[in-house]
């Protein structure tokens, strides 16, 4: 097994952005699944997709098919829709519309109607193609719609937490027994995941919120202390303070803010990605230096 402080630190901070980061996705799904978020975002794709901005035309008929309103409990808009769902629904529409036998079109459709020229089977291949096509390019706007949020949410759990990178490192490095334990605890926490999930983090409705919760509090060296809470309360009070005093408490919270955004810089990147960089690390802590080669003699 290698021993090393550097490689004990870093399987700590990877430790450590991985459960926040998956604080984060729990938060984050509940913010998503409190305000309908995907419903809405696939919905205004769906309406701009169909040019009916107002929900009064192609779209509500859409969403008044049975294939896709049963699709989510009454009052609240479906997160997903199959493509073939959404091309059933509009290939219906033609339908009752005589617009598969018509001579000329109008409409969103109109390319559509036009190159399936009455054949029911083509129009349906084809809106499929251009709906997967579609929710392509709406998906990759709302992830990055959630990274912001997810950058939002990492902000506040950092310095809720108190989640200083620089400090976390300092006090890993500084003690030997805390490096032991949080590399023990790591390999641990990995293997369960491993085992849970099929080698990748469990996702978020899936996750024991206060099991996680109580392996950061157990594990990490996070948190504030009541002497740091005094020392902010007195900044904020505008106690009085020597020159040297002052000096000295504006570099500990420059540190201070500088390891907070390292943190939710790393936390932005996302669960998996320090999953797997943990798996990463615990491998070569586990592989070791490899043999020495041994020379023939001559």
């Amino acid at each position: 097994m290698l021993s090393s402080p550097v490689l004990d630190v870093g399987i700590g901070l990877a430790l450590m952005y991985l459960l926040l980061a998956l604080v984060c996705s729990v938060v984050q799904e509940v913010i998503a699944n409190l305000t309908s978020w995907r419903g809405r975002h696939l919905l205004e794709s769906i309406k701009t997709m169909l040019n009916d901005p107002t929900l009064s035309g192609l779209a509500k008929r859409v969403y008044a098919d049975p294939r896709i309103n049963n699709l989510s409990l009454p009052g609240k808009l479906p997160s997903y829709i199959p493509a073939a769902a959404f091309a059933n629904a509009l290939v219906d529409i033609a339908k009752d519309e005589n617009a598969l036998t018509a001579s000329s079109f109008d409409g969103p459709l109109a390319p559509f109607l036009r190159d399936a020229q009455g054949d029911a089977e083509k129009l349906r291949a084809a809106l499929e193609e251009w709906f997967d096509n579609a929710m392509d390019r709406f998906g990759g706007w709302y992830k990055r719609n959630v990274q912001l949020v997810i950058l939002g949410i990492a902000a506040v759990v950092t310095v809720g937490l108190n989640a200083n990178t620089i400090e976390v490192a300092r006090q890993i490095w500084a003690q030997p027994a805390l490096r032991a334990a949080i590399s023990a605890e790591a390999s641990r926490f990995s293997a369960a995941q491993q085992h849970g999930s099929g080698g990748t983090p469990s996702t978020a409705p899936n996750i024991d919120v206060d099991a996680l919760m109580s392996e950061i509090d157990r594990t990490l060296p996070i948190g504030w202390t009541s002497a740091e809470i005094g020392r902010l309360i007195a900044g904020l009070n505008g106690g009085q303070t020597t020159s040297e005093t002052g000096a000295h408490r504006a570099w500990e919270w420059a540190a201070r803010v500088v390891g907070w955004v390292v943190t939710v810089l790393a936390l932005s990147l996302g669960a998996q990605f320090w999953f797997d960089t943990l798996g990463t690390a615990i491998g070569i802590r586990a592989a070791g230096p490899k043999p020495a080669k041994k020379t023939e003699p001559s």
